[in-house]
C-alpha cells in the first residue's frame, strides 16, 4: 500500500518539474523575440539602393552589420525606433552597426546622418577617425567623406572626432573636419547649411507651384503699372544652428 502514495508523489513532482520547464522556455523565447525586435530597423528607399548587394525596396528589415549603399539618384533611410534613425544621401556606403542603447557603423562613402535620442550613444567610422556622441543628449550627427577627408557637423547636442591621438570636440552647431583634403573640397558645402537630398512631397511640390504663379502674376502687374523698374535687394539670413 505504501508503494502508491510514493509514486503518485514522484509522477506530480515530474509533472510539475515539466510545467515550470515549459514555462521557463516560453518566456525566453518571449524575452528573446522582443531583444530581436529592438535591434531590427526598417527601411525606407528614394530612387536605388541595395542592401548587402540586393535591390532594397521600402519596408525590408533590416539587422546589424548591413551593408547599404546608394546610388546616383538614391536615398536610403533606416528607422531603428526608439533607438533613432539613419540617413544616407546619394552615392553613400555604409555598414550599419547597432544594439540596445547605441547606433552607428562604418561610413565608406558619401555622407551620414545618424538621429538618436537622450541615452543612446552614437559612433561612426570613417578612414579617418571616428565621430561619436556619448548619448547623455538627443543628437543629430552629420558625417561626410565626400570630399576627401572627414568632415563632422553636430547639431542638439556637443559630439567628438578622434583620429589617432588627435580629439576635435563639436560644439553644438559647429562643423569639424580632419584627414587629407581633396581637389574638389572647394565645391563642397557646409553640412550645417546643407541635407540629404530627397524628392519632395506633392505637397511641397504644389506650393511651389502656386507660389511660382503668384510669382509671375505679381511681376506682370508690376510690369504694367511702371515702366521703371528698379530692382529690389535680396535679404539672406545669417544661418543659426
Amino acid at each position: 500500500m505504501s508503494r502508491k502514495p510514493t509514486m503518485l508523489r514522484k509522477m506530480l513532482s515530474v509533472v510539475l518539474m515539466l510545467s515550470v520547464a515549459g514555462f521557463y522556455t516560453l518566456g525566453t523565447t518571449s524575452v528573446l523575440a522582443q531583444s530581436a525586435q529592438k535591434v531590427a530597423g526598417e527601411v525606407s528607399v528614394v530612387g536605388s539602393a541595395t542592401i548587402n548587394g540586393t535591390t532594397a525596396i521600402s519596408g525590408a528589415t533590416v539587422f546589424s552589420d548591413t551593408t547599404i549603399k546608394t546610388a546616383r539618384n538614391g536615398a536610403v533611410t533606416v528607422n531603428l525606433g526608439k533607438l533613432g534613425r539613419v540617413e544616407l544621401a546619394a552615392e553613400s556606403e555604409m555598414v550599419l552597426r547597432f544594439a540596445d542603447g547605441a547606433i552607428g557603423g562604418k561610413l565608406t562613402g558619401g555622407r551620414a546622418v545618424v538621429s538618436a535620442p537622450a541615452g543612446v550613444a552614437v559612433s561612426v567610422a570613417t578612414s579617418d577617425g571616428v565621430a561619436a556622441s556619448e548619448g547623455k543628449q538627443a543628437v543629430a550627427l552629420t558625417v561626410d567623406v565626400s570630399c576627401g577627408n572627414t568632415r563632422v557637423a553636430s547639431t542638439k547636442s556637443d559630439a567628438k572626432l578622434t583620429s589617432g591621438s588627435k580629439v576635435e570636440h563639436i560644439a553644438a552647431g559647429q562643423e569639424v573636419a580632419v584627414g587629407t583634403q581633396a581637389s574638389q573640397a572647394p565645391r563642397c558645402t557646409r553640412l550645417l547649411t546643407s541635407s540629404i537630398a530627397s524628392p519632395m512631397s506633392g505637397g511641397a511640390i504644389a506650393a511651389l507651384i502656386i507660389a511660382g504663379v503668384g510669382a509671375s502674376i505679381a511681376g506682370i502687374i508690376a510690369a504694367t503699372q511702371s515702366d521703371n523698374v528698379t530692382p529690389t535687394s535680396i535679404v539672406v539670413s545669417g544661418f543659426r544652428p
